[in-house]
């Protein structure tokens, strides 16, 4: 029974990870710090901290990004939501997760409010993203592609066997945090251009955590949630989902961690629009410009056409999952950064005017509802120039993505850029390179220490 198997995997797994593994959840963890400094002043991770702040001391409990100290639940939530509130955070194949965004909030929480070492806390970060790779492995394309957040709907799964991990739970209990955190497994793809889309990662955090605590207080939850019938599969994927045997085969090998790597994300939006951004700017190398366009069409999955609904962006969080802004950027800024998604990008004239000239067309061969593709995710760009003559690029692996990685300076940079207006550059590369070193470290305090500083500024 996988749900069993899940449990015995999450308690029994050596925590033998070879040099590889732990450098990778170390780089994730800096990351998702990054990220998470960055989005501290969104609106969904403030408006979240003032919902909580009603019901609390705000002299105790854990750090939040933001400022104050709530309890490690909730204040996984608010970090959850400003670690993802950018879209700048990593994202995993072939679960379509965001994985840190949830598992690094929560692990935080978890081991400040418990005292928990750096060794530890990256032991159950591997375990938690294995067990998110092996729930997309089971259930994808099919899941994603009927709307599921898989940020959430996989998350509070893989965070609770994360925490479970962390808490030593043994191997009932273990399934049992699992079990029960599928009961919080939730959120529909429509919330994406909303503050409810970061939340959807600030309660995959919650949710882990309460459930591998309440498991660790002897909890009981289904023996068998995973197959069969009223099943996690049969409910949310059904029979085109891939099954189990896949998770199966996923968790008997190498980990996934460096089997299948972490996408670290090169621009502080929508995955979706990624590759499209990459194939505008190896155009821009060959001539193509703001100037000389006609008109754009990228070629892209259904899951690209259904995540990006927002093709004159209102604000900077539909801006996100807008191709249409987003190939703009890519052809009148050299660099794309956090602030071009800012109210002030979007009143720009330059960029406006691009907006009407960027056309998505489906390519039924590509990823989509209830489908094995045949094919893998690509983006094929053409672009009409306006002397009538053609350009065409195809993007296969975006920039970040483990077959083309973001080195160590790229994402100490992309920390810095995070971290504007925040921390000082010295500063910033100083923390993070202590982040990049966690597993070494006694404690979790000077990130608290850290996030208290940030947020009285």
């Amino acid at each position: 029974m996988m749900t069993r198997e899940f449990g015995q995997f999450i308690a029994g797994r050596p925590a033998d990870w070879d040099a590889a593994a732990i450098h990778a959840a170390e780089r994730a963890f800096a990351d998702t710090i990054g990220c998470m400094i960055g989005g501290r002043a969104d609106l969904a991770a403030q408006r979240a901290r003032r919902t909580f702040e009603q019901w609390v001391d705000p002299h105790t409990g854990v750090q939040c990004i933001n400022g104050g100290l709530l309890p490690a639940p909730w204040a996984a939530l608010v970090n959850g939501a400003a670690a993802h509130a950018l879209d700048y955070d990593d994202v995993s194949e072939p679960a379509l997760t965001h994985p840190s965004a949830a598992l690094v909030p929560a692990l935080l929480a978890l081991a400040l409010s418990r005292g928990q070492s750096g060794a530890r806390v990256i032991d159950a970060y591997i375990i938690g993203f294995e067990i998110q790779a092996a729930l997309g492995a089971a259930m994808n394309d099919a899941h994603y592609g009927r709307g599921w957040h898989t940020t959430l709907t996989f998350g509070a799964v893989a965070v609770a066997g994360a925490c479970a991990r962390l808490l030593g739970l043994d191997a009932p209990a273990a399934s049992a945090a699992v079990a029960a955190a599928t009961s919080f497994s939730s959120g529909s793809k429509r919330q994406f251009g909303t503050n409810m889309k970061p939340i959807h990662a600030g309660l995959a955090a919650q949710s882990g955590i309460i459930a591998a605590c309440m498991a660790e207080q002897g909890i009981t939850a289904a023996d068998e949630i995973f197959e069969g019938n009223w099943s996690f599969r049969s409910l949310f994927g059904g029979e085109s989902a891939a099954g189990f045997d896949a998770a199966r085969e996923l968790l008997s090998g190498e980990p996934a961690i460096t089997r299948l790597g972490i996408i670290h994300k090169a621009y502080p939006c929508c995955a979706s629009t990624h590759r499209t951004i990459d194939a505008v700017r190896a155009l821009r190398a060959r001539g193509l410009t703001a100037h000389n366009l006609a008109n754009l069409t990228t070629h892209v999955s259904g899951i690209v056409v259904g995540n990006l609904m927002y093709p004159e962006p209102a604000d900077e969080m539909q801006a996100r999952f807008s191709m249409n802004h987003c190939v703009a950027l890519a052809l009148v800024e050299d660099r794309i950064r956090v602030r071009d998604f800012y109210p002030d990008r979007l009143a720009r004239h330059d960029l406006r005017k691009l907006w009407p000239l960027v056309h998505m067309q489906l390519d039924p061969r590509l990823p989509g509802k209830d489908v094995i593709a045949p094919m893998p995710e690509q983006a094929r760009v053409v672009a009409t120039l306006q002397d009538g003559t053609f350009m065409e690029e195809i993007a296969y692996f975006p920039k970040g993505h483990p077959r083309d990685p973001l080195g160590d300076d790229a994402l100490a940079s992309k920390f810095a850029d995070c971290s504007e207006g925040a921390l000082a550059p010295a500063a910033a590369l100083d923390f993070f390179r202590r982040l990049s070193g966690l597993n070494a470290a006694e404690d979790l305090q000077f990130i608290a220490a850290q996030f208290a500083a940030i947020s009285s500024d």
